[in-house]
């Protein structure tokens, strides 16, 4: 585990809404949202931003780590996303009981989704005006409500986001 420094208010709001749109989802299901939980990993312990979990031992038992999560979910910053789309995509789907790995951008609205399907693992990204499906609770909604209150960057398109430098050498209009 690593600590790390405060997060900005977006990174805040954006797991703040994501948590809330998923808990009032849950309510009278099994299964509960989590933030700040430690989720174990074989023997290695992650901190994700928001993970459900449906097993009602794990709830039970009150400890203070959960290992059977079947949604894990990070917030993007630019301290944590090499790690969040190397070392921890790689755990994450390589472990039994997840069954969707979420990333969320907290520059623009992008959301991206990778989703188990049998033995295969699907990708499906997200983007202003679209509806979000999270397969594993069931559950589709607005994009817009993850990024309620959120301020992103007016003017930065998906393809800047992926090449910063490239609008200087002329090839984003």
């Amino acid at each position: 585990m690593y600590a790390l420094a405060g997060d900005s208010v977006n990174h805040s709001l954006i797991i703040s809404n994501t948590n809330g749109i998923i808990h009032h989802h849950l309510k009278g299901s099994p299964c509960v949202s989590l933030i700040a939980m430690t989720f174990k990993v074989n023997n290695a312990c992650f901190l994700p931003d928001v993970m459900v979990t449906c097993g009602e031992k794990e709830i039970e038992e009150n400890k203070t780590y959960t290992e059977f999560s079947k949604l894990v979910i990070e917030v993007l910053s630019s301290s944590t996303e090499k790690r969040d789309r190397g070392e921890k995509f790689l755990r994450y789907i390589n472990w039994p009981s997840v069954q969707e790995y979420v990333l969320i951008n907290q520059e623009m609205m992008l959301v991206e989704i990778f989703a188990r399907e049998g033995l295969e693992w699907r990708y499906r990204a997200y983007k202003h005006g679209e509806k979000v499906e999270l397969k594993s609770i069931g559950f589709i909604f607005p994009i817009e409500e993850i990024y309620e209150r959120v301020i992103l960057s007016p003017n930065k398109s998906f393809l800047e986001s992926l090449y910063p430098s490239s609008q200087d050498q002329g090839l984003i209009d």
